[in-house]
Formats: structure tokens, C-alpha cells, sequence
């Protein structure tokens, strides 16, 4: 009964988390920004007063994050637009794609139909780029809501970091309050490693596919750089969607299959070698979770969260490591989670 009591519980607790998406999510971002953006204001209090430190510290953060929305907002709507400026291009590449798959009996649907039926309306091509301009809008509106109620909730964490370990400690007896303390500081070291070892295999990656697509000759390095960049926080999978985007553009730009293909090559063998000799080397045994809980992992918040889920997945498997790891209760949660090479730390 009580396994049964426990597994209803989680059940009930994914639907609660999933049903207030638009709340916890907010919440569980503006905590990672929090231990995230916790040196800066610790140096930054050394210097000035403390309001106008906590002041900094969000300006700085919130001056990042929305430089790189507007940046990818910015990239969308480039690319949207020279897709539709190239319109006879992709249908002529899908009539030699399905010509292509047909001798082996499989009939493509009509791709191209959504965006015909979009060039139909009363202002034809710009009821298209005004569809296009919507779309994005729409998105990049919901998209600065939730970090507006990210920065929001991240500034009241740093402003009450120190009431928060006070309360603690009157509220809880010391051997508790310092094991809850203990975990909290556990938790924002292991993020601020995290995000640290995959800013730099992030930037890495983008260095390489903007050089990359230079090489090739390929439009919008820089954008493709950007996509990789940002696609590398994602683990496992956003390597592998980083060659996607850049690679279906040099078949639309490119005439044959020959340089797109060679793209993609040089594309995936830049991936496996940050996969394989950059990213152990840089996070080592940083995360403590084994390959296949880190794939589910994001997988998962993916489908629970969308993609700030993806991106926030892993960490938030790395925390629940380090909370169910300190009680004798959910070890064995932690022993499910962690790689067996962390297994010899006890």
C-alpha cells in the first residue's frame, strides 16, 4: 500500500507540474538563474551597496538572455524570409526528392501546400511574410513572459538568499538546518559547473559550424553558428540537431548533393570529436548521472516543460541526485540515477 500510496503521489505531483506549467516553470528557471548569477552579486557586494549589486546583477543577466532571444527572433525571421524568396528552388528540390523516393514505392506528402495556401491570401507573397511575422511574434511574446517571471523570481531569491539560511536554522535543528544548507550550496555549485563547461563547449561548437559553413560557402554562417551555440546546451541530442537546420539549407542553396553532403560529413565529424575528446575532458565525471538518464532526462522535462524543459532537465536531474543521496530513505533513487563510477565515493 505504501509503494502504491508513493507511486500515485508522483504520478499526481508530474500532473500538478505539468498543469502549472506556466507558474513552476518560471520558478524552477529564476532558481537556476539565481545560483547562476550568485558570484556576480557576491562580487559585485564587495564594491557597492547591496541593492544596487542585486540591481547590476539582474540588469546584466536579463541584458544576456534577452540579447540571445532577440538573436534567435532575429535569425528566424532572416531565414523565413529568404525560404520564401526561394520558394521555385524548394519546390523543384521536393519534385527531385519524390521523383527520388518514389522508384522505391514511398509517395512524400506536399510540403509545399501550407506555404502555398499562405501565398494565397488577398496580399499574396506579404500575407506571407505578415503570417511568418506573426508567428514569431507570438512565440517571442510568451517566450519574454516566462523570463520576465524567471528574472522576477530569480531577483527575490538573491534579495532573500540570507533571510532563507537564517530561516532555516531557527526553524530546523542544527544537524538538519546544515544538511539543508549543505544541499542547497551542493546543488548551486554543481549548476554553476554545469553551465560553465557547457558555455565553453558551446561556444566551441559554434566556432566550428560558422567555420564550417564558411568553408562550404554556405549563407548565414553566422546564424548557423548561433543555432550551434545554443543547441549545445541541450545534451546528447542538441549536437545532433545543430547539423540538421544548417545542413537542409545547403541543398536548397546548393545545386546537386554534393556539397551538401560533404557539409553534413564535416559537420558530424566535428560533433563526434566534441562529443567524444572535448566534452569528457571539460566535464569529466561532472555530472554523476549515467548516458541514459541524462537522454531520458531531457527527454522527459522536454515533454513535460517543452523545450526550457530540455534545457533545464539535466541540472534538475543532477539536483535530485544530490538531494535523494543525503537521506538513507531515497538512496536508492540516487543509486538508479548516478553513474556507477560514482558509486566507489562511498
Amino acid at each position: 500500500m505504501k509503494r502504491l500510496l508513493a507511486i500515485a503521489v508522483v504520478l499526481m505531483l508530474l500532473a500538478a507540474l505539468h498543469a502549472s506549467r506556466p507558474v513552476t516553470l518560471p520558478l524552477v528557471a529564476g532558481c537556476m538563474i539565481a545560483a547562476l548569477s550568485w558570484p556576480l552579486l557576491r562580487r559585485l557586494e564587495k564594491r557597492i551597496p547591496p541593492w544596487a549589486a542585486l540591481l547590476l546583477t539582474i540588469l546584466a543577466v536579463t541584458s544576456v538572455i534577452v540579447a540571445l532571444v532577440a538573436a534567435l527572433g532575429w535569425s528566424a525571421t532572416t531565414i523565413g524570409r529568404d525560404l520564401q524568396q526561394q520558394s521555385d528552388r524548394i519546390a523543384s528540390l521536393q519534385s527531385q526528392i519524390s521523383a527520388f523516393t518514389e522508384r522505391f514505392g514511398v509517395t512524400l506528402p506536399e510540403f509545399g501546400s501550407g506555404a502555398e495556401q499562405i501565398g494565397k491570401t488577398e496580399n499574396g507573397e506579404k500575407g506571407a511574410t505578415h503570417g511568418l511575422a506573426t508567428a514569431i511574434a507570438g512565440v517571442l511574446f510568451t517566450t519574454f513572459g516566462y523570463l520576465a517571471l524567471s528574472m522576477g523570481f530569480a531577483a527575490l531569491a538573491l534579495a532573500e538568499r540570507r533571510d532563507a539560511a537564517e530561516k532555516i536554522r531557527i526553524r530546523f535543528p542544527k544537524q538538519k538546518a546544515d544538511t539543508l544548507i549543505g544541499i542547497s550550496a551542493k546543488i548551486g555549485t554543481a549548476a554553476r559547473q554545469y553551465f560553465r563547461a557547457k558555455s565553453i563547449t558551446s561556444v566551441i561548437a559554434g566556432v566550428m559550424t560558422g567555420v564550417i559553413a564558411l568553408a562550404f560557402g554556405l549563407k548565414f554562417a553566422l546564424i548557423w553558428a548561433l543555432l550551434a551555440f545554443l543547441l549545445e546546451y541541450i545534451p546528447t541530442i542538441g549536437s545532433l540537431l545543430s547539423v540538421v537546420p544548417p545542413v537542409i539549407y545547403a541543398f536548397v542553396q546548393f545545386n546537386g548533393f554534393g556539397q551538401p553532403l560533404g557539409m553534413l560529413a564535416a559537420l558530424t565529424v566535428a560533433q563526434l570529436f566534441l562529443g567524444n575528446y572535448i566534452d569528457p575532458r571539460l566535464e569529466g565525471r561532472l555530472l554523476n548521472v549515467s548516458p541514459l538518464v541524462v537522454l531520458f532526462s531531457i527527454v522527459f522535462w522536454g515533454w513535460l516543460w517543452g523545450p526550457a524543459g530540455a534545457l533545464l532537465g539535466v541540472p534538475i536531474t543532477v539536483a535530485i541526485t544530490i538531494v535523494t543521496r543525503q537521506f538513507e530513505e531515497t538512496r536508492w533513487i540516487w543509486a538508479l540515477l548516478s553513474d556507477p563510477a560514482d558509486k566507489h565515493d562511498d
